[in-house]
């Protein structure tokens, strides 16, 4: 009789049911004896779901605190080791790097600058004013003038190794030298906080966690997780913004320009893009234009 009955299931505390041979139905919320009643013919009772309720607390703890120590990782290991490994990068490998991304640009996107040399000399004025108050012992600030064209346009940046290159369309908006000051001092804020090399140390971090994480670079997995990364990537590049900021400030003062400079022509920029959007600053390699131009008017 015993080995014809067939129980339902046992999952938490919920009535087993057993069903008779004439038909009927037997009920009990015994489920401890059912499960040793099975046990002694030989069966497992206990479902699939029931043992699953009865995982050992501490795994639970475990793969918790894995999780909780890879986005740790993810979050903050990976930045400083990122910038640790930026920090044994010779200066003579930062500046070949930074000379051949400044190949590929000119070969992709820039052309020769247009503007007159009085204008040239003018800003390289004002460079030289902030360069001899910036923290570069290595004296490898230079300045540069490319025309953007459409797919830069009003722009500056600055390249691992100390190059700044400033576009033919950045000089027009500004429309005086002075007005530049701001931008430039941001821009050597880059350099002397090595933005560039230490951005690649990160990126690099990243990608080896997407790899080791995905394995197959093919499929969907390393898709999603590329994005992830680079989500993080930008968060990571809008803290280098607010550094810069924050030093492009100070250093406009040390050399006795005007800080409202950098967030005029940020307003000026801002202005100029409106018809394209800022879109939601967490897909933005910058904080949002508003953000900025206070924090540095608070900090003027």
């Amino acid at each position: 009789m015993p080995r014809s009955l067939r129980w339902s299931s046992r999952i938490g505390t919920t009535p087993r049911r057993a069903t008779l041979p004439d038909g009927s139905v037997f009920e009990t919320t015994d489920n401890d004896q059912v499960d040793r009643l099975d046990h002694g013919l030989g069966r497992r009772s206990a479902g699939r779901l029931h043992r699953l309720e009865h995982i050992r607390a501490h795994w639970l703890a475990l793969t918790a605190a894995s999780v909780l120590v890879f986005f740790v990782g993810l979050r903050w290991v990976i930045p400083w080791l990122g910038d640790t490994a930026a920090t044994f990068v010779p200066h003579a490998v930062e500046a070949h790097i930074g000379a051949g991304v400044m190949d590929t640009l000119d070969r992709m996107m820039f052309r020769p600058s247009a503007l007159p040399l009085a204008t040239r000399q003018a800003v390289q004025s004002v460079f030289n004013d902030l360069a001899a108050h910036a923290d570069d012992p290595s004296g490898s600030l230079r300045l540069a003038f490319r025309e953007g064209g459409r797919l830069v346009g009003a722009n500056a940046l600055a390249l691992p190794g100390g190059q700044i290159v400033v576009t033919d369309e950045l000089v027009k908006l500004a429309e005086s030298p002075d007005t530049l000051a701001g931008v430039l001092a941001h821009e050597i804020g880059h350099v002397e906080h090595r933005h560039g090399i230490r951005r690649l140390g990160r990126v690099a971090g990243l990608s080896v966690v997407v790899m080791l994480m995905t394995g197959d670079v093919a499929s969907m997995t390393h898709d999603i997780g590329a994005l992830g990364a680079g989500l993080l990537d930008l968060s990571y590049s809008r803290g280098f913004e607010r550094e810069a900021d924050a030093r492009g400030v100070t250093l406009t003062r040390l050399a006795g320009k005007d800080p409202e400079s950098l967030a005029v022509l940020l307003e000026r920029l801002s202005a100029g893009s409106k018809d394209i959007g800022e879109g939601p600053s967490w897909l933005s390699s910058h904080p949002r234009t508003e953000e900025r131009v206070r924090q540095i008017r608070q900090a003027r």
